[in-house]
């Protein structure tokens, strides 16, 4: 029997159960000398972005036998998840693919060399997450990577996130960027690098300290006298917009809102839920931070205040370039109380996806590098605007995602293990 007619009769059969013995942490490896490769990046067409999974090319042919091993390279608290887990444990199949988790002091402690041989990695960025380490382990070993973990870094930054989304055509709202802190960059040149070669998009490198800020000039910031409108180097933004730090990992999003006869102005701060709080109205929150820490390298991006439709947020779920799931929640800019169930689950209900919201999952997908990635739209008069992009996310309570996603990710497993033994 053929591989993969061995996996369909093992899917057809008992779920797999995830325990111990599916999820092992290995032991150290054996000690001995390890020459680290300096490998090239891979190239794609700006055209045709690759959609297989990230290769990191050996010098010489990669011959892999069943059973093959699927690395889970991730923070406990992420990769043991009860979302995740319903997919991984999904993932492994006896005698076929073997599901192993790296373990949080294995990514901390011990070096790339040390960490688990596998053939295939799932590999995504959390608080805490050692990504330099982890980039170091692909070229090391060079798996088969669910997740470009070089365009990770470009998710750090959201003025990098949303230039890469104009460039891949995804809608966004428009935006003005306060740039004190020299403008965005690429944390160092093997990014901007790998991110011309795999899409032909050219972004800012890093630069020393003293000739950036010797070169850099920042913006004029200023508020109208009726302090509705601001005013960035001459361009403007009407109240309500939204402000979002530049750092994604910063989740102080402030909303700024006009005072009119029929409005009282203030403002609403949104943050991670707190009990069933996630955000919360300030009648003081008049002027914008970009006003009020200037003399900072602090830098912002606003956007204009979207009246999100039935007042609900869309969380996206991307699965390669084929599939997209998405469910809405009450949106956090109008009340700031988390709706939950009898249960006291957040009430996260389904959607229908456009073909619009498809598109954008698979440019994303696609453009990212993420077999994997979430995202958040906000649905104004019969357009989608793609607000954020996530990474690796998985939706909680969802078992026909689940299902879904672990169908496509071993479908992409055994699509490049037959293309394998075809070679051989």
């Amino acid at each position: 029997m053929s591989a993969l007619h061995k996996l369909a009769a093992v899917k057809n059969g008992p779920e797999a159960s995830w325990d111990d013995n599916h999820m092992k942490l290995l032991a150290r490896m054996n000690d001995e000398e390890i020459e680290i490769l300096q490998l090239p990046s891979p190239k794609y067409s700006a055209k045709n972005i690759s959609t297989e999974l990230c290769r990191i090319p050996v010098q010489k042919d990669h011959i892999m036998s069943s059973p093959w091993r699927l690395g889970i390279c991730a923070m406990e608290d992420k990769a043991l998840s009860k979302a995740n887990q319903e997919i991984f444990r999904r993932l492994h199949v006896d005698g076929l693919i073997e599901v192993v988790l790296f373990g949080d002091k294995t990514l901390l402690s011990k070096r790339p060399e040390e960490w688990p041989i596998c053939d295939f990695l799932i590999a995504f960025y959390s608080d805490g997450f050692p990504l330099e380490k982890a980039i170091s382990y692909t070229k090391l070993r060079s798996p088969l990577c669910y997740n470009d973990l070089l365009m990770q870094g470009l998710l750090f930054d959201r003025r990098l996130c949303n230039r890469v989304l104009d460039y891949l055509g995804v809608r966004t709202p428009k935006r003005l960027e306060v740039n004190r802190d020299g403008g965005p960059r690429a944390y160092d040149w093997g990014l901007v690098q790998h991110v011309y070669d795999r899409m032909g998009l050219g972004i800012p490198g890093p630069r020393e300290r003293e000739a950036t800020y010797e070169r850099f000039h920042p913006p004029r910031v200023s508020l109208s006298e009726d302090g509705n409108t601001l005013l960035v180097d001459g361009r403007t933004l009407h109240k309500p917009f939204v402000e979002k730090p530049v750092s994604a990992e910063d989740h102080n999003i402030y909303i700024y809102f006009p005072t009119t006869p029929q409005g009282a102005g203030g403002g609403r701060r949104l943050f991670r839920k707190v009990g069933n709080k996630c955000s919360e109205y300030d009648p003081d929150l008049i002027i914008p931070r970009c006003i009020t820490e200037q003399g900072t390298t602090s830098s912002y991006v606003y956007e204009p205040l979207l009246n999100a439709d039935n007042g609900e947020d869309v969380k996206a779920y991307a699965v390669g370039p084929q599939y997209c799931f998405a469910v809405t929640r009450k949106s956090p800019a109008v009340t700031g109380v988390v709706l939950r169930d009898a249960s006291g689950k957040e009430v996260r209900l389904p959607t229908e996806v456009s073909k619009e919201e498809a598109d954008a999952a698979a440019k994303i997908s696609t453009g990212f590098g993420q077999s994997v990635c979430g995202f958040d739209i906000v649905r104004n008069k019969g357009k989608s605007y793609v607000i954020d992009v996530n990474g690796w996310t998985s939706v909680k309570n969802q078992p026909r995602f689940y299902a879904q996603c672990a169908d496509i990710l071993q479908q992409m497993l055994m699509s490049h293990v037959a293309k394998q033994i075809a070679k051989n």
